[in-house]
């Protein structure tokens, strides 16, 4: 008998959820060792009292054994199969390739930085005044 299947008799979905004391049920869930008796929880939970912190830890719990066995959670496998799939050998037809025009900067703006081109690096610095203390 797993270590899951004694915590389950002795302390069942019902039994484990359906009290208030939320520093009994945490442990517990802590305890747990396997993603498929999380879930079994997690299902009460939500059919039953719906707490938004035990769902939460319930998660986080399936997340962690999923990270200290070295797997992969299975709504994340699909997605990185989809993302590699997006980048090896897409080839987008011109047709549906999308146009970026070139922005061109206001007239203002090309006239002042065409002045500032013109005056020397020196007169550039000495113009910059350091910001008082009350300005900060």
């Amino acid at each position: 008998m797993s270590y899951d299947e004694s915590l389950l008799k002795q302390l069942p979905p019902e039994k484990l959820l359906d009290t208030r004391n939320v520093r009994v049920i945490t442990p517990a869930i802590t305890m747990i060792e396997e993603a498929a008796t999380v879930e079994r929880y997690l299902e009460h939970e939500r059919a039953n009292r719906d707490r938004a912190g035990i769902i939460r830890h319930l998660t986080d719990r399936i997340d962690g054994i999923y990270e200290e066995n070295g797997e992969i959670l299975p709504g994340e496998q699909s997605q990185e199969q989809e993302m590699e799939g997006e980048h090896e050998g897409d080839i987008v037809p011109v047709d549906e390739a999308e146009t970026v025009s070139a922005m061109s900067p206001p007239e203002e703006l090309l006239a002042y930085i065409h002045d500032l081109g013109s005056e020397s690096d020196k007169e550039i610095a000495s113009s910059f005044d350091s910001p008082m203390w009350d300005e900060l």
